[in-house]
């Protein structure tokens, strides 16, 4: 059998041209196999447990062990998914391995995390993150320092507006609209106790709309009012509300602001309510402000000719480091039964608290306000025991 030659031996193992002399054979060449790309794969770690992160708490989402088989530079594309309601959570730098988030509102977020090779990108990566209402401080209605105490025991109102010899029951001014018409006395207890108490009067001439007296100096932090009020059912009844307990922000931009939290008695068939009143982010810093309202009807009777006892527990809410809302707490108490409680935002976040007014302020009364007629039946309404207490 005729031996076959070497370099044919050479040539079927090898794949190659032939390796003999000037054969002019069809050479066979087989390419090397190509490695196909494959999409990288996001993954988000983090030290935080997901189930219990605290409101207006900062976290850190950590997407750098997200893989890719080419080992090549991953892009990071991050996004919020899904967020509660009327939430607007901080969210810094989306394009980086890490991620921080701030969450503003209770509730549930979804975020997710997508890399990219420069070919290919990933799936998203979904982490659940159940955001919890910051721990309140138990409420302390029979402990704290008490900042501020008028029982009116002196037969007057006292007041100091440059506060430089202010006591613990000295106000830090008074109002009257038509100082002629309008008053804030002191006057024996309607229901016969012999106890001083205030008395404010706003008569029903086309002008006046208010009788308050404020006290102002206290700071941020948590504090407990407690302040009782005697409706006379002489009240005259009207569409609108009228104050009788506020907590009053400063003006803003040249504008007067509505005040952040109001006791109102309102409506023909008149009811309690507590309005919060939320400031709208400005377009720009020297935008005229607005604010939004939210009712909160109280299920507490109106009843005329006897004393109303209330007591509010108010935590401020605050701004974090990244101005986003630290949500506050309102308590409200009629007669030591709570009646609301409302976590969120309650100020405008200004350089001093909102300040406690109280008296009579009906601003549908102003003069040119409404057209309505003049029935000349005054408003009265008489406040009592009037304890400030900080619970810091």
């Amino acid at each position: 059998m005729k031996k076959l030659k070497p370099y044919l031996i050479c040539s079927m193992l090898l794949g190659v041209t032939a390796c003999g002399s000037g054969s002019e054979e069809a050479s066979i060449e087989i390419p090397a196999k190509e490695s196909q790309n494959s999409a990288p794969v996001a993954i988000i770690q983090s030290q935080h447990n997901f189930a219990s992160i605290v409101v207006g708490s900062s976290i850190v989402l950590d997407g750098s062990q997200s893989t890719d088989d080419h080992a090549q530079t991953l892009q990071y594309k991050w996004s919020v998914k899904s967020k509660p309601e009327n939430s607007n959570p901080f969210i810094g730098s989306t394009n980086n391995q890490t991620l921080e988030f701030t969450p503003d509102t209770m509730g549930r977020y979804e975020l997710s995390l997508s890399v990219n090779d420069g070919e290919l990108e990933s799936q998203s990566s979904v982490v659940s993150i159940q955001v919890v209402e910051k721990p309140i401080t138990p409420l302390q209605n029979e402990s704290g320092k008490v900042v501020f105490r008028d029982g009116f025991w002196t037969g007057s109102i006292l007041v100091d507006k440059a506060n430089i010899n202010a006591n613990d029951y000295t106000w830090s001014s008074i109002g009257l609209q038509m100082e002629n018409s309008s008053s804030a006395e002191i006057v024996k207890d309607p229901a016969g106790s012999g106890q001083n108490v205030a008395k404010f009067t706003v008569p029903d001439d086309g002008q006046s709309y208010r009788a308050e007296i404020q006290r102002k100096q206290f700071e941020w932090g948590h504090y407990n009012y407690s302040v009782s009020h005697y409706i006379p059912s002489t009240w005259p009844r009207f569409d609108y509300g009228t104050i009788l307990t506020q907590w009053h922000g400063y003006s803003l931009n040249n504008k007067n602001l509505n005040p952040p939290i109001a006791l109102v008695l309102f409506g023909k068939k008149p009811e309690w309510q507590l309005h919060v009143y939320q400031l709208k982010p400005l377009s720009s810093p020297l935008a005229v402000p607005e604010t939004v309202l939210k009712r909160y009807v109280l299920d507490v009777p109106v009843n005329y000719d006897q004393w109303h006892n209330w007591n509010f527990d108010i935590q401020w809410s605050q701004l974090d480091a990244h101005q986003q809302v630290i949500p506050g707490l309102i308590v409200v108490k009629h007669n030591d039964k709570e009646v609301a409680r409302i976590s969120g935002e309650n100020n405008y976040h200004q350089a001093w608290p909102p300040y406690f007014q109280m008296g009579i302020y009906r601003s549908s009364w102003r003069e040119g306000e409404l057209n309505r007629p003049i029935e000349g039946q005054a408003i009265v309404v008489y406040h009592k025991d009037v304890v400030i207490k900080e619970l810091n």
